[in-house]
């Protein structure tokens, strides 16, 4: 599908000419492409390359092969399908031929790379009837996001040619009979070269020659020629080389190094130039005519074949040549105008041949780079990557692929993209300028960098405020509770100590669950592990699980036969299994059943998550209940620390995170199933252990009763143990005290018609904060003073504008003697 981006402008689609005005006016938005705005960037490339070259291109993209194409397209497509074809499907479009195309697409689509046609004949339909047309083209995947989102065409219809170079082989193989027949051997001299030669079997056998001597060099030749003929022939043929002539003829004797005899060999060449006349190449026959020269009258005969088979030969030679030149014009037009950055080698890694893409990317210039290695150009961290795959070519690989960076002209340097490939010869390569993509890549990592550190810090936040609430009130009954028992103690007096004390405890003992939740989920907890037969504990633990979750709950255990043990810290995995229980029975308030089961879980390297679990043998721990459930966010969350989804003040938000600290510590692994309405699975995983197994019993629960008082000071407070040490300080020190567990049974004493001088609130209060709770309590008693307390820290917790006039803070823990002045200070003013 058609990956969608943010909208951009359609600037992409200027140009182009005809097709390019009908592509701009075409309503895309009613194609399965959308707006033009949206398409991605690698379409958009395409597209402009497509409208704004005079080759023959075409485009498919997508699932759908929407169809465009060029005005030079354009002109090879017949009034039947022209303009209609243009956002047409492929498919509907070719139907004719799509047994011939189709494949081909398929193979470039799915990733098996590009292909290459040439005289391909695929049958037209064309002004309104079939043609035999032969093409050479090639189909090339287009890159997206997502993989491969489109082909690209580069065509052409080389119907004329095909026919042309058909007729042209026929007449070559008639001449090559010919010159079989007749004995007269070819010769091609790149005059620009050296004077580098080629000779045909057929010189060869003339000349006396190994087949190995086909590209015999000129001195070698000069050598063979008799001495008394050698500075007279290759005079002439000098001569004629400087001197402008076309139709060079010679004739003279060899002396063959195959027997050691004297023959007469006539020569007739044609030398070919360009524009300002320099020599470009010498084409010739040549003919041995030793029994000619021994008899007149067989030489002329000789002369008059040889001369009409030279005709022929210079008329077919000339017409491979005018095709050569065609194709060689063609093959420089794509050099010349293709983006991509285009080089050949020699096997040891000089460079022989640039296009001018490199210029245009690097700004070095043509002569700059020839005849040079690529070292003096790579980035010094990359160590020559770029000529060493090179150099492994042909060595050990045929092709290879890679990205190197290079130095732009200004001292910058380019991201490219390497494929080369090879041959006997030569090292042919193709790069592209990645500098972009590799910006937007960092540009994405770093954004993703950024916004893992936000959420790390949002976490850190979270935990640090949860922390500081929790074990500021905590700290708080333990230090009243103290307090109040070092008064009583200095009072000589010891009714209430034991209250005292206990409430201390409470707290304190509060205060150690809180911490050993909080090393839990960070990992940190002192384990005490031991071998353990899972089914015993959790059968062990039917009981208190049964008097945990209630009547109204099915408990469901399924133990499976022949469990592995495992090592971990039983005490632990007790408390981890009754606080799931706890868990689902909070998402079952009208019931519902509640499966524990166990089974013996082997994950291989395609069943492990690296990340999470290494692969190996492990006991399975679940926990299944048909409660609520959890949407996919919440479920997302579920291990986070002080995340809860629990009515405030009725849950830490610790319980999973613990639970997952746990699983972790003990080199396992928690994973949690969720889905809205129809319930949750939470999983332990625990590492499997060869060794007897030991049984532990269920731990009893303990809990704790605190003290709760009222009376002429309104203390509201949702910390039972912090409500009652306040209010027996206020009782202490003569003061009529009421007393609230949250904020609206405080407002309802608010709204009564009592004498109140003084509101003690806490901020964090459950439902109706604090500050809200103050806010609607000044609605009726303008001129209330009030006194807020806070588990957080003061810098935290006020905001500019928090207090206002007759208002004060107090932070925890506190000393009463403090609080009891502060409280004084305010209600004596």
């Amino acid at each position: 599908m058609l990956k969608v981006n943010k909208p951009i402008s359609a600037d992409f689609l200027s140009g182009g000419g005809e097709m390019g005005a009908l592509t701009r006016a075409h309503d895309w938005s009613a194609s399965p492409l959308g707006k033009p705005e949206t398409w991605p960037q690698s379409l958009r490339t395409a597209l402009r390359i497509l409208l704004n070259t005079n080759h023959p291109m075409f485009i498919w993209w997508g699932e759908d092969l929407i169809q465009f194409y060029n005005d030079a397209y354009r002109q090879t497509m017949g009034p039947e399908r022209h303009p209609s074809a243009l956002g047409q499907r492929g498919r509907e479009c070719w139907a004719e031929i799509w047994p011939i195309i189709g494949p081909q697409i398929e193979q470039v689509m799915s990733g098996g790379g590009p292909t290459w046609n040439e005289n391909q004949l695929v049958p037209v339909t064309r002004n309104g009837k079939l043609e035999q047309v032969y093409w050479t083209y090639g189909y090339s995947p287009i890159d997206d996001d997502d993989g491969i989102g489109g082909v690209l065409v580069v065509c052409r219809d080389v119907t004329k040619d095909y026919l042309a170079s058909v007729a042209l082989r026929e007449r070559e193989a008639e001449l090559a009979r010919v010159q079989q027949i007749g004995r007269i051997g070819g010769l091609e001299v790149d005059l620009t070269t050296g004077f580098r030669n080629r000779r045909s079997p057929e010189y060869l056998l003339i000349h006396g020659l190994p087949p190995e001597a086909a590209n015999e060099s000129h001195e070698d030749w000069v050598r063979r020629i008799h001495p008394e003929d050698r500075e007279a022939t290759e005079r002439k043929f000098r001569d004629a080389v400087a001197n402008g002539v076309r139709d060079y003829t010679v004739q003279y004797r060899i002396i063959r190094p195959s027997d050691g005899e004297t023959r007469w060999i006539s020569v007739k060449s044609t030398i070919e130039r360009d524009a300002s006349g320099k020599p470009i190449r010498l084409i010739g026959a040549h003919t041995d005519v030793t029994e000619q020269v021994a008899a007149e009258q067989a030489l002329r005969q000789s002369e008059e074949l040889y001369r009409k088979l030279a005709d022929q030969l210079a008329e077919l030679n000339a017409t491979l040549a005018q095709r050569v030149e065609e194709k060689t014009r063609e093959r420089d037009r794509i050099w010349n105008v293709s983006q991509d950055l285009l080089m050949v080698s020699d096997r040891a890694g000089v460079w022989q041949t640039v296009n001018p893409a490199w210029t245009t990317t690097l700004g070095w210039s043509e002569a700059e780079l020839l005849n040079r290695t690529s070292e003096w150009l790579e980035h010094p961290d990359d160590n020559g990557l770029t000529r060493a795959k090179m150099k492994e070519l042909g060595a050990r690989e045929t092709t290879v692929r890679f990205e190197s960076r290079f130095r732009h002209k200004d001292g910058t340097y380019r991201w490219l993209s390497w494929t080369g490939v090879s041959d006997k010869d030569c090292n042919y390569a193709v790069a592209r300028d990645v500098t972009a993509e590799k910006a937007a890549a960092e540009r994405l990592k770093a954004a993703e960098e950024a916004l893992l550190q936000s959420q790390k810090m949002e976490a850190v936040g979270q935990l640090t405020g949860g922390i500081a609430h929790d074990f500021n009130n905590l700290l708080t009954g333990i230090v009243g509770s103290l307090d109040l028992l070092q008064t009583r103690l200095n009072q000589g007096r010891t009714d209430n100590v034991t209250r005292y004390i206990h409430a201390a405890m409470t707290s304190a003992n509060r205060a150690a669950a809180l911490t050993h939740r909080l090393l839990a989920f960070a990992r940190r907890q002192p384990l005490v592990p031991k071998v353990v037969d899972v089914n015993q504990l959790v059968v062990s633990l039917e009981d208190l699980l049964r008097r945990t979750i209630g009547e109204a709950i099915d408990l469901e255990i399924t133990a499976l036969n022949g469990l592995w043990n495992t090592l971990c810290d039983p005490n632990q995995l007790e408390s981890a299994l009754l606080n799931l229980a706890i868990n689902a029975r909070d998402a079952m308030p009208n019931g519902g059943k509640l499966i524990i089961a166990t089974a013996n879980a082997r994950l291989d390297d395609t069943t492990a998550d690296p990340s999470a679990l290494s692969p190996g043998d492990y006991i399975c721990i679940s926990v299944t209940d048909t409660g609520t459930g959890m949407s996919a966010e919440v479920a997302a969350r579920a291990f986070d620390p002080f995340f809860t989804t629990k009515p405030i003040g009725q849950g830490t938000g610790l319980g999973l995170s613990m639970i997952y600290g746990f699983a972790r510590q003990s080199n396992g692994h928690a994973t949690i199933d969720s889905k809205l309405d129809r319930g949750t699975s939470v999983k332990l995983y625990l590492p499997r252990h060869l060794g007897s197994s030991i049984i532990e019993q269920a731990a009893g629960v303990h809990t704790s009763r605190h003290a709760a008082t009222g009376e002429t000071v309104l203390v509201v407070e949702d910390e039972p143990v912090v409500r009652s040490v306040i209010l027996e300080m206020l009782a202490d020190q003569g003061y009529r005290t009421l007393e609230a567990g949250d904020g609206p049974a405080g407002l309802h004493l608010l709204r009564d018609n009592k004498q109140i001088d003084l509101l003690i609130t806490d901020v964090g209060l459950p439902g109706m904060n604090g500050r809200q709770l103050a806010d609607q309590a000044r609605e009726t008693r303008p001129d209330l003073k009030i006194l807020f307390i806070t588990g957080y820290a003061e810098s935290v917790a006020i905001a500019d504008g928090f207090l206002q006039p007759g208002m004060e803070m107090i932070t925890k823990p506190f000393d009463l003697d403090n609080l009891s002045r502060r409280i004084r200070a305010m209600v004596s003013r």
